[in-house]
């Protein structure tokens, strides 16, 4: 598995079945959210990269959605302004997935909105999270 889907996958959650995450795909994740949270700055909690993995919705202070901005940014979730990508949404979410649930998945969260491409991405990574038993 390339690394950046690696990373997307750890980042959303469990897209796939996956029961684990090595300490590989772990440290690529946190790596991620450390290069964001240096460009940001500001407080997130010790354990963001976990929390943002296991889709905890409490990440809903100003440091932690313009973090998690960053990343569905540097991966192509979001553009810079936090609007979604539907087709990249749907290329990377049907890697181990069938591209029909991809597909739904990409009409039911692709409008994520918000005041601030902050807010547009947190709506996004809510949505996911909210939605991702369309992959089960």
């Amino acid at each position: 598995m390339h690394k950046l889907q690696i990373v997307i996958l750890l980042i959303l959650g469990a897209v796939t079945t996956m029961a684990f995450f090595t300490e590989e795909q772990h440290e690529i994740a946190k790596s991620l959210a450390d290069s964001c949270h240096a460009e940001i700055g500001g407080d997130l909690p010790e354990d963001f990269v976990t929390k943002m993995r296991l889709g905890d919705l409490t990440l809903d202070s100003e440091t932690s959605k313009c973090t998690i901005q960053c990343i569905f940014a540097k991966v192509g979730f979001t553009d810079e302004d936090g609007v979604a990508n539907r087709a990249v949404l749907i290329t990377k979410l049907s890697k181990g997935n069938p591209i029909e649930k991809a597909e739904i998945f990409a009409d039911v969260c692709e409008k994520n909105e918000g005041d601030s491409k902050c807010d547009k991405a947190f709506s996004l990574y809510q949505c996911y999270n909210k939605n991702k038993s369309i992959f089960d």
